[in-house]
Protein backbone atom coordinates (compact mmCIF):
# COMPACT_ATOMS: atom_id res chain seq x y z
CA UNK A 1 0.00 0.00 0.00
CA UNK A 2 2.78 2.42 0.81
CA UNK A 3 4.46 1.83 -2.55
CA UNK A 4 1.21 2.43 -4.46
CA UNK A 5 0.59 5.66 -2.53
CA UNK A 6 4.10 6.89 -3.39
CA UNK A 7 3.53 6.17 -7.09
CA UNK A 8 0.28 8.17 -7.13
CA UNK A 9 2.01 11.16 -5.52
CA UNK A 10 4.82 11.02 -8.07
CA UNK A 11 2.42 11.02 -11.04
CA UNK A 12 0.53 13.95 -9.54
CA UNK A 13 3.74 15.92 -9.07
CA UNK A 14 4.72 15.31 -12.70
CA UNK A 15 1.34 16.53 -13.89
CA UNK A 16 1.63 19.76 -11.89
CA UNK A 17 5.13 20.38 -13.20
CA UNK A 18 3.98 19.93 -16.79
CA UNK A 19 1.16 22.47 -16.38
CA UNK A 20 3.55 24.97 -14.80
CA UNK A 21 5.91 24.77 -17.79
CA UNK A 22 3.03 25.34 -20.21
CA UNK A 23 1.92 28.43 -18.31
CA UNK A 24 5.40 30.00 -18.43
CA UNK A 25 6.31 29.59 -22.10
CA UNK A 26 8.88 31.98 -23.55
CA UNK A 27 9.24 33.57 -26.95
CA UNK A 28 9.39 31.04 -29.81
CA UNK A 29 10.46 33.30 -32.70
CA UNK A 30 13.93 32.11 -33.62
CA UNK A 31 15.24 35.40 -35.05
CA UNK A 32 15.00 37.32 -31.73
CA UNK A 33 18.23 38.32 -29.98
CA UNK A 34 19.01 40.29 -26.84
CA UNK A 35 22.11 42.29 -26.04
CA UNK A 36 23.32 45.02 -23.72
CA UNK A 37 22.90 48.52 -25.14
CA UNK A 38 26.26 49.98 -24.11
CA UNK A 39 29.82 48.74 -24.36
CA UNK A 40 30.89 51.15 -21.61
CA UNK A 41 29.18 53.27 -18.94
CA UNK A 42 30.88 55.88 -16.76
CA UNK A 43 29.11 57.27 -13.69
CA UNK A 44 30.16 59.13 -10.59
CA UNK A 45 30.58 56.89 -7.54
CA UNK A 46 28.31 59.30 -5.64
CA UNK A 47 25.82 59.75 -8.46
CA UNK A 48 22.97 57.95 -6.76
CA UNK A 49 21.67 56.49 -3.55
CA UNK A 50 19.61 53.47 -2.61
CA UNK A 51 16.50 55.43 -3.58
CA UNK A 52 17.78 56.68 -6.94
CA UNK A 53 18.92 53.98 -9.34
CA UNK A 54 21.13 53.71 -12.38
CA UNK A 55 20.46 51.19 -15.13
CA UNK A 56 22.14 48.68 -17.42
CA UNK A 57 19.89 48.84 -20.52
CA UNK A 58 19.00 45.70 -22.49
CA UNK A 59 17.89 45.75 -26.14
CA UNK A 60 15.62 43.17 -27.81
CA UNK A 61 16.13 42.79 -31.57
CA UNK A 62 13.23 41.23 -33.46
CA UNK A 63 9.55 40.71 -32.67
CA UNK A 64 8.87 38.41 -29.72
CA UNK A 65 5.66 36.43 -29.24
CA UNK A 66 6.34 35.64 -25.59
CA UNK A 67 8.39 36.85 -22.62
CA UNK A 68 12.18 36.75 -22.58
CA UNK A 69 14.17 36.08 -19.42
CA UNK A 70 17.67 37.56 -19.14
CA UNK A 71 20.18 36.74 -16.40
CA UNK A 72 23.45 38.59 -15.90
CA UNK A 73 26.60 37.98 -13.92
CA UNK A 74 28.64 40.86 -12.51
CA UNK A 75 32.40 40.37 -12.37
CA UNK A 76 35.42 42.32 -11.11
CA UNK A 77 37.27 44.05 -13.94
CA UNK A 78 40.53 45.91 -14.51
CA UNK A 79 43.39 46.90 -12.24
CA UNK A 80 41.07 48.46 -9.62
CA UNK A 81 37.98 46.25 -9.64
CA UNK A 82 34.80 47.35 -7.89
CA UNK A 83 33.45 45.03 -5.21
CA UNK A 84 29.82 43.94 -5.06
CA UNK A 85 27.82 45.31 -2.09
CA UNK A 86 30.80 47.51 -1.18
CA UNK A 87 31.09 49.76 -4.25
CA UNK A 88 27.78 48.95 -5.96
CA UNK A 89 24.51 47.08 -5.39
CA UNK A 90 22.22 45.42 -7.97
CA UNK A 91 18.55 45.01 -7.10
CA UNK A 92 18.19 41.88 -9.29
CA UNK A 93 20.31 39.73 -11.58
CA UNK A 94 17.39 38.32 -13.61
CA UNK A 95 14.67 40.27 -15.41
CA UNK A 96 11.74 39.24 -17.61
CA UNK A 97 10.98 41.34 -20.68
CA UNK A 98 7.29 41.03 -21.72
CA UNK A 99 6.27 39.91 -25.20
CA UNK A 100 6.57 42.67 -27.78
CA UNK A 101 8.77 44.90 -25.62
CA UNK A 102 12.08 46.00 -27.16
CA UNK A 103 13.95 47.12 -24.04
CA UNK A 104 14.60 46.08 -20.47
CA UNK A 105 16.97 47.21 -17.74
CA UNK A 106 18.84 46.07 -14.67
CA UNK A 107 18.78 48.44 -11.70
CA UNK A 108 21.85 49.20 -9.62
CA UNK A 109 23.31 52.01 -7.57
CA UNK A 110 26.90 52.88 -6.67
CA UNK A 111 28.04 53.28 -3.07
CA UNK A 112 30.40 56.20 -2.66
CA UNK A 113 33.05 56.67 -0.01
CA UNK A 114 35.09 59.51 1.48
CA UNK A 115 38.47 58.24 0.29
CA UNK A 116 40.50 59.47 -2.68
CA UNK A 117 41.06 56.41 -4.88
CA UNK A 118 41.46 55.37 -8.50
CA UNK A 119 38.35 54.82 -10.58
CA UNK A 120 36.86 51.36 -10.00
CA UNK A 121 35.37 49.11 -12.67
CA UNK A 122 33.18 46.04 -12.99
CA UNK A 123 31.84 43.99 -15.89
CA UNK A 124 28.20 43.11 -16.51
CA UNK A 125 27.83 40.05 -18.74
CA UNK A 126 24.80 38.18 -20.05
CA UNK A 127 24.96 34.75 -18.42
CA UNK A 128 21.74 33.15 -19.63
CA UNK A 129 18.75 33.93 -21.86
CA UNK A 130 15.44 32.09 -22.18
CA UNK A 131 13.31 32.80 -25.24
CA UNK A 132 16.04 34.39 -27.38
CA UNK A 133 19.70 34.16 -28.31
CA UNK A 134 22.50 36.47 -27.20
CA UNK A 135 23.49 39.22 -29.63
CA UNK A 136 26.93 40.63 -30.37
CA UNK A 137 27.07 43.03 -27.39
CA UNK A 138 26.99 40.60 -24.48
CA UNK A 139 28.84 42.70 -21.88
CA UNK A 140 29.16 46.23 -20.48
CA UNK A 141 32.10 47.71 -18.61
CA UNK A 142 30.99 50.10 -15.84
CA UNK A 143 33.45 52.63 -14.42
CA UNK A 144 32.73 54.25 -11.06
CA UNK A 145 34.53 57.58 -11.32
CA UNK A 146 36.08 58.78 -8.07
CA UNK A 147 35.02 62.27 -7.04
CA UNK A 148 36.95 62.83 -3.80
CA UNK A 149 39.99 64.07 -5.74
CA UNK A 150 37.83 66.91 -7.12
CA UNK A 151 36.63 68.14 -3.73
CA UNK A 152 39.66 70.35 -2.88
CA UNK A 153 39.09 72.26 -6.13
CA UNK A 154 35.32 72.52 -6.36
CA UNK A 155 34.19 72.48 -2.74
CA UNK A 156 36.46 75.31 -1.69
CA UNK A 157 35.92 77.08 -5.02
CA UNK A 158 32.18 77.20 -4.41
CA UNK A 159 32.62 79.53 -1.44
CA UNK A 160 31.99 83.23 -1.91
CA UNK A 161 29.41 85.73 -3.13
CA UNK A 162 26.67 84.92 -5.66
CA UNK A 163 23.80 86.83 -7.28
CA UNK A 164 20.52 85.02 -7.96
CA UNK A 165 17.54 85.88 -10.14
CA UNK A 166 14.53 84.09 -8.63
CA UNK A 167 11.01 83.72 -10.00
CA UNK A 168 8.82 84.63 -7.05
CA UNK A 169 5.18 83.54 -7.04
CA UNK A 170 4.19 86.87 -5.48
CA UNK A 171 6.57 89.36 -7.07
CA UNK A 172 7.81 87.82 -10.32
CA UNK A 173 11.57 88.03 -11.04
CA UNK A 174 13.51 89.23 -8.00
CA UNK A 175 17.22 89.61 -7.35
CA UNK A 176 18.89 88.11 -4.31
CA UNK A 177 22.55 88.23 -3.29
CA UNK A 178 23.76 85.37 -1.11
CA UNK A 179 27.02 83.93 0.17
CA UNK A 180 28.16 80.30 0.16
CA UNK A 181 30.20 79.26 3.20
CA UNK A 182 32.12 75.97 3.24
CA UNK A 183 33.82 74.07 6.07
CA UNK A 184 37.57 74.25 6.60
CA UNK A 185 39.68 71.28 5.49
CA UNK A 186 40.47 68.89 8.30
CA UNK A 187 37.26 69.62 10.21
CA UNK A 188 34.00 67.70 10.39
CA UNK A 189 31.77 68.45 7.43
CA UNK A 190 34.58 69.27 5.01
CA UNK A 191 33.55 68.34 1.48
CA UNK A 192 29.93 67.81 2.56
CA UNK A 193 28.38 70.70 4.49
CA UNK A 194 27.46 74.03 2.91
CA UNK A 195 25.78 77.09 4.44
CA UNK A 196 23.90 79.64 2.33
CA UNK A 197 23.77 83.07 3.97
CA UNK A 198 20.87 85.38 2.96
CA UNK A 199 19.22 82.57 1.01
CA UNK A 200 16.50 82.47 -0.15
CA UNK A 201 15.96 85.89 1.44
CA UNK A 202 17.75 88.53 3.50
CA UNK A 203 18.50 87.42 7.04
CA UNK A 204 17.89 83.73 6.28
CA UNK A 205 20.50 80.99 6.78
CA UNK A 206 20.05 77.69 4.93
CA UNK A 207 21.99 74.49 5.56
CA UNK A 208 22.74 72.27 2.56
CA UNK A 209 24.73 69.23 1.39
CA UNK A 210 27.49 69.30 -1.24
CA UNK A 211 28.12 66.62 -3.88
CA UNK A 212 29.89 66.47 -7.23
CA UNK A 213 29.45 64.29 -10.30
CA UNK A 214 32.88 62.89 -11.08
CA UNK A 215 32.00 62.47 -14.77
CA UNK A 216 30.39 65.83 -15.65
CA UNK A 217 32.07 67.73 -12.78
CA UNK A 218 28.77 69.47 -12.08
CA UNK A 219 28.30 70.55 -8.47
CA UNK A 220 25.07 69.89 -6.59
CA UNK A 221 23.89 71.62 -3.42
CA UNK A 222 20.89 69.83 -1.91
CA UNK A 223 18.71 71.72 0.56
CA UNK A 224 16.76 69.46 2.95
CA UNK A 225 13.16 70.56 3.46
CA UNK A 226 11.61 71.32 6.83
CA UNK A 227 14.59 73.19 8.24
CA UNK A 228 14.28 76.56 9.94
CA UNK A 229 16.04 79.28 7.96
CA UNK A 230 15.03 82.30 10.05
CA UNK A 231 12.26 83.92 12.03
CA UNK A 232 9.89 86.84 11.66
CA UNK A 233 7.63 88.87 13.92
CA UNK A 234 4.00 89.42 12.97
CA UNK A 235 2.00 92.25 14.61
CA UNK A 236 -0.87 89.88 15.41
CA UNK A 237 0.62 86.38 15.66
CA UNK A 238 3.95 87.22 17.29
CA UNK A 239 7.23 85.46 16.49
CA UNK A 240 7.15 82.69 13.90
CA UNK A 241 9.69 80.22 12.54
CA UNK A 242 10.55 80.52 8.84
CA UNK A 243 10.73 77.03 7.29
CA UNK A 244 11.55 75.69 3.82
CA UNK A 245 9.02 73.24 2.38
CA UNK A 246 7.89 71.89 -1.01
CA UNK A 247 4.93 73.87 -2.31
CA UNK A 248 2.50 73.45 -5.18
CA UNK A 249 0.36 76.50 -5.85
CA UNK A 250 -0.85 77.75 -2.48
CA UNK A 251 -0.46 74.40 -0.71
CA UNK A 252 2.57 72.79 0.87
CA UNK A 253 3.65 69.35 1.98
CA UNK A 254 5.78 68.35 4.95
CA UNK A 255 7.14 65.28 3.15
CA UNK A 256 10.90 64.75 3.31
CA UNK A 257 12.34 66.40 0.22
CA UNK A 258 15.55 67.96 -1.11
CA UNK A 259 15.73 71.03 -3.36
CA UNK A 260 18.74 70.89 -5.65
CA UNK A 261 20.87 73.76 -6.90
CA UNK A 262 23.26 72.84 -9.72
CA UNK A 263 26.46 74.85 -10.14
CA UNK A 264 28.29 74.56 -13.44
CA UNK A 265 31.80 73.10 -13.41
CA UNK A 266 33.40 76.51 -14.07
CA UNK A 267 31.86 77.80 -10.79
CA UNK A 268 30.61 80.92 -12.57
CA UNK A 269 26.91 80.14 -12.92
CA UNK A 270 24.17 77.64 -12.15
CA UNK A 271 20.45 77.07 -11.76
CA UNK A 272 17.76 75.61 -9.55
CA UNK A 273 16.93 72.13 -10.87
CA UNK A 274 13.18 72.54 -11.27
CA UNK A 275 10.97 69.68 -10.12
CA UNK A 276 7.83 69.18 -12.25
CA UNK A 277 5.69 68.58 -9.16
CA UNK A 278 6.96 71.00 -6.53
CA UNK A 279 8.51 74.42 -6.20
CA UNK A 280 10.15 75.38 -2.94
CA UNK A 281 8.74 77.95 -0.59
CA UNK A 282 9.27 79.62 2.76
CA UNK A 283 6.45 79.20 5.28
CA UNK A 284 6.12 80.87 8.64
CA UNK A 285 4.97 78.72 11.53
CA UNK A 286 3.10 80.57 14.28
CA UNK A 287 1.38 79.04 17.27
CA UNK A 288 -1.92 79.82 15.51
CA UNK A 289 -0.93 78.03 12.29
CA UNK A 290 1.13 78.30 9.09
CA UNK A 291 1.39 81.28 6.76
CA UNK A 292 2.95 81.32 3.27
CA UNK A 293 5.83 83.80 3.02
CA UNK A 294 6.85 83.24 -0.62
CA UNK A 295 7.56 80.47 -3.10
CA UNK A 296 9.94 80.18 -6.04
CA UNK A 297 9.48 78.35 -9.34
CA UNK A 298 12.81 79.04 -11.06
CA UNK A 299 16.23 80.45 -10.35
CA UNK A 300 19.57 81.14 -12.00
CA UNK A 301 22.66 82.48 -10.29
CA UNK A 302 26.01 83.97 -11.18
CA UNK A 303 29.26 84.94 -9.51
CA UNK A 304 29.05 88.28 -7.74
Amino acid sequence: MKLKYFAILSIGALAVTSCSDDDNHFNTNKDVTVELADAEIRISEDQASNTSYNYIPVVVNGESDGPIEVTIEVLPYGEDPAEADVNYVFTAYTITIPAGETTGRFQYYPKGDDVINDDRTFQVKIADVKGATVGAQDNTIVTLVDNEGLIPIYYSGLAGAWDAVMESTDDGPVGQSFTVVTTAEGTDGYGKDVTLIDFPGDGMTTKANFSIDGVTQEIYVSIPSGQQVGQMTHPTYGVGKMLIYPVSGNSYTTAAYDFTLKFNFDLKSGQYVIDPEYNFGVLVSFSAGMMMYDSFSAMSFFRN
